[in-house]
């Protein structure tokens, strides 16, 4: 028998294979099939891809401002079953602007099965005394992406473009099934309304301001490789036919990635773990402008697949922790600076790839964009630092022990300023 803990734990990461693994990641195997089947060119990808992060965006903004827990929940299931329907609908017609509406409220869903789901699941796991570690939460990205790699490989050379839309859509349909069953329910674990995070001050202000900065840097490091990998394989004579097996190494990678990125930082803390899966991402970047054979390429989704998963879960676990309270909330402001990163940086490649015929100029910013992310992210930690030595057991810190008792939570007997995971 599977213990209640195991089957929170199945159904959430099912929710994110659904939300984010299919409904999002289906688009990168199938712009391939939507080029030649549909009249696809760069420069509408790019822009569908904006529409769907625009979407996300959205959602993001909403989310920050959203206290009630009875609307979170609500919007959560909606979102699960968005993506399912925004999912099938896609093959249903051929007309861009549909397309452009399907693929904004996808964006939405999957803003409510990432960040409402981890702020959920966040808030389940420490009302059940559980470390509130979301890595296997975050593997459901990953997971997504092998399942997408593998459904585009066996059904491409047997279906149409639209009728792969419409399998994708009911792969979603049967993940859903155990979301349903297994979801606990989460209006006995959360407050009615959830309360403010409180304000450390001007330190708490640039602190958070430097971190949105870095986490939308990278935004820009993930959506460029998560939209255009796959088209950038497929348009290398080396490459073509294998976009698929390049995705599928991404999702490999990105699955257990997060299980790992949990253990170091139990030994070496959120920012010298974060610090070092930013600059994997910029090498990631490096090796695919550098490289062009098989194995340079699938060297590079293996480091992105590993990387960006990391980045995006210990940055929402770090900032869940600081503010347990209403976790959702700050992860809806940082996820905000990562959505406009998504809206535009696809648009911005898809142009230059339309204009030059290859993507080395896109990728270039990728790169500069990511390393300047790395070195914001060294500020915030500098910031932290000052207020640690200011305050003694550190000023940020302080914060979440009090705001966790204002609001019944269990609380740190003694924080690890390097990890927070050590809760009673």
């Amino acid at each position: 028998m599977l213990t209640e803990k195991v089957r929170v734990l199945i159904a959430s990461v099912a929710a994110v294979v659904i939300t984010v693994g299919i409904a999002r990641f289906a688009y990168t195997p199938m712009l391939p099939e939507m080029m030649s089947g549909a009249g696809l060119n760069n420069a509408l990808a790019g822009m569908l891809a904006t529409a769907n992060y625009a979407g996300y965006l959205s959602g993001a903004l909403l989310i920050s401002f959203i206290r009630s827990s009875a609307v979170k929940i609500w919007l959560y299931k909606a979102g699960l079953l968005g993506a399912v329907l925004t999912t099938g609908l896609m093959g249903y017609s051929s007309e861009e602007w549909v397309w452009y509406v399907l693929r904004f409220l996808s964006g939405l869903s999957s803003s409510a099965g990432v960040l409402i789901g981890a702020g959920l699941l966040m808030s389940w796991l420490l009302r059940q005394g559980h470390k509130p570690e979301l890595g296997i939460f975050f593997s459901g990205l990953g997971i997504g992406i092998v399942l997408t790699a593998l459904l585009a490989e066996s059904i491409r050379v047997h279906f149409s473009w639209d009728q792969q839309w419409a399998i994708y859509g009911f792969a979603a349909l049967i993940l859903l099934l155990p979301v349903w069953w297994w979801s606990p329910d989460y209006s006995r674990c959360l407050p009615t309304m959830a309360a403010t995070p409180v304000s450390n001050g001007r330190k708490d202000s640039s602190f958070m301001l430097l971190l949105q900065l870095s986490y939308f840097c990278a935004g820009v490091g993930y959506v460029v490789t998560a939209t255009f990998l796959v088209a950038i394989a497929e348009a290398s004579p080396l490459l073509a036919g294998r976009g698929w097996l390049i995705w599928l190494m991404t999702g490999i990678a990105a699955a257990p990635a997060c299980w790992l990125w949990d253990l170091l930082v139990r030994r070496q803390g959120d920012w010298l773990a974060l610090l070092l899966a930013y600059l994997l991402n910029a090498v990631s970047v490096l090796l695919l402008l550098l490289l062009s054979g098989l194995a340079g390429v699938m060297l590079s989704a293996v480091i992105y697949g590993a990387s960006f998963i990391g980045i995006v879960s210990m940055t929402l676990a770090m900032v869940g922790r600081l503010y347990p309270e209403n976790p959702s909330r700050p992860m809806g402001r940082l996820t905000f600076g990562y959505g406009i990163a998504q809206v535009l940086a696809p648009m911005m490649v898809g142009y230059l790839a339309q204009s030059e015929g290859n993507y080395q100029s896109g990728l270039l910013f990728t790169l500069a964009v990511i390393s300047a992310g790395a070195v914001l992210l060294a500020g915030a930690w500098s910031i932290q630092r000052q207020g640690m030595e200011s305050a003694g057991t550190g000023q940020v810190t302080v914060s979440v022990s009090e705001n966790a008792e204002q609001s019944g939570l269990p609380v740190a007997t003694r924080t690890d300023v390097k990890s927070g995971a050590e809760f009673s």
